[in-house]
């Protein structure tokens, strides 16, 4: 438990030294919020059923935040560690794949979800968003949402070779994810044959997740998102322990 605990501070350190990392995971979220709350604004609209623009999208914003840390932050860092031979440091120690990849995504995971919840509570506080259901749902479907695409961005990270190999991939990825996800676009101004293709996302399926609980949904009403959520989190975990490379 003590060497852990020294694992997650190292950890800790390394990721909030790195100011790419450091922003996409702590500063970006608010800041998003307060750009779109400035220039959106939160008056009632024909368009998102008589809310504003902050109560229909703000839950959604989340996905933005899981995509870049799961999908760019995790595989370059990983990568470039791995590169640079600071892996394979760990790898002469009695240190587990597992156990490293744990740590990891621990610091990780409590970066997003601070950074997110900071961007729900300036959307309430300063625009005047006002979640019809649940923020503690909203809340822990974000955690469920962090800890499932960090599994999948660990996957990446064992697949791809090159730092190179991983930013293409990410970029390649995470902007089409983005803007087909309704977290930035939403998905009713998108056309039909879009939309349809769109649903097979598991960004997606956050989003659907986020806003129906912030909208007062069920989680019962929300079944398919949180089966690919967490089938997401199952496969990506077990793949990425089981593929996970030191160097």
């Amino acid at each position: 438990m003590r060497a852990f605990a020294l694992l997650l501070g190292v950890q800790a350190k390394r990721t909030l030294r790195e100011p790419p990392a450091a922003f996409f995971l702590i500063a970006f979220a608010p800041l998003y919020t307060v750009i779109m709350g400035l220039i959106f604004g939160n008056a009632a609209r024909p368009e998102f059923g008589g809310r504003g623009y902050l109560d229909a999208n703000l839950a959604g914003f989340a996905a933005i935040v899981v995509a870049i840390s799961s999908f760019v932050l995790v595989p370059v860092d990983i990568v470039t560690q791995r590169e640079s031979g600071a892996l394979r440091r760990f790898r002469a120690t009695p240190l587990r794949p597992l156990t490293f990849i744990a740590a990891d995504v621990l610091v990780r995971f409590a970066g997003a979800v601070v950074s997110i919840v900071l961007a729900l509570v300036l959307g309430i506080v300063a625009f005047g968003a006002e979640p019809s259901g649940s923020l503690a749902a909203v809340v822990g479907a974000v955690m469920l949402g962090v800890l499932a695409f960090l599994a999948a961005g660990y996957v990446l990270a064992a697949a791809v070779p090159t730092q190179g190999a991983a930013l293409v991939l990410a970029n390649v990825l995470v902007y089409p994810l983005i803007m087909l996800s309704g977290s930035a676009v939403p998905l009713a101004v998108l056309p039909d044959n879009v939309r349809r293709v769109a649903r097979y996302s598991p960004l997606t399926q956050l989003v659907e997740l986020l806003q129906r609980l912030w909208q007062g949904g069920a989680w019962t009403e929300a079944w398919l998102p949180l089966v690919v959520l967490v089938g997401l989190f199952a496969v990506g975990t077990a793949l990425a322990a089981s593929i996970f490379r030191w160097e």
